[in-house]
């Protein structure tokens, strides 16, 4: 589309790198058409780009607006799809069971009793033998139960060494600070 508003200029006010001025006239438009809505709007109604014709994006400022709204919108409708299939496949949990789980829980970890804050810190808690579900844990708990490999003996162990050593550490902190100061 030939566009006759334009503005006199000469080539050399610009970088000759983005194509900013039109060698055979010298001159830049000053209004340009959105290649999404149709409407031709003056050049300030586009995102300025390095790359693209007259260092404007080709989408005007709304219609790129617009986008990045429907981008958004479809991505937490991906993310929840991809949730609910994985409760299905993974757990074998439908949405109303997984909701009655939390609200069995209260919306609190079933092992710390700590409040979840978000679905992310929403952890299914299974048996990696048999597959049962057995609750909702937090983060923190999810990764340590893992980490100890759902062992009791070794929960048990590791509960005996806090014990014994909460009161009669190793090194104190003020001894590895006097060291850390004192080579």
């Amino acid at each position: 589309m030939q566009l006759d508003l334009l503005e006199n200029t000469t080539t050399s006010s610009y970088p000759s790198q983005g194509s900013l001025t039109s060698v055979e006239t010298g001159q830049i438009p000053t209004k340009r058409e959105c290649t999404k809505c149709g409407e031709v709007k003056d050049l300030t109604g586009f995102h300025k780009t390095s790359k693209g014709k007259y260092g404007r994006v080709s989408k005007c400022k709304p219609c790129c607006r617009k986008y990045a709204r429907d981008l958004y919108k479809n991505s937490i409708a991906r993310r929840m799809r991809a949730y609910e299939v994985n409760f299905i496949h993974g757990y074998g949990l439908t949405w109303e069971t997984h909701t009655e789980l939390v609200l069995r829980s209260e919306g609190r970890c079933d092992s710390c009793g700590n409040k979840f804050t978000s679905s992310k810190d929403t952890h299914i808690d299974h048996c990696h033998t048999t597959g049962d579900v057995r609750g909702l844990l937090c983060k923190v708990c999810n990764l340590s139960a893992g980490n100890l490999s759902d062992c009791p003996d070794k929960l048990f162990s590791l509960i005996k060494y806090i014990l014994e050593t909460r009161y009669n550490p190793f090194l104190k902190s003020e001894d590895l600070h006097l060291s850390k100061t004192h080579k």
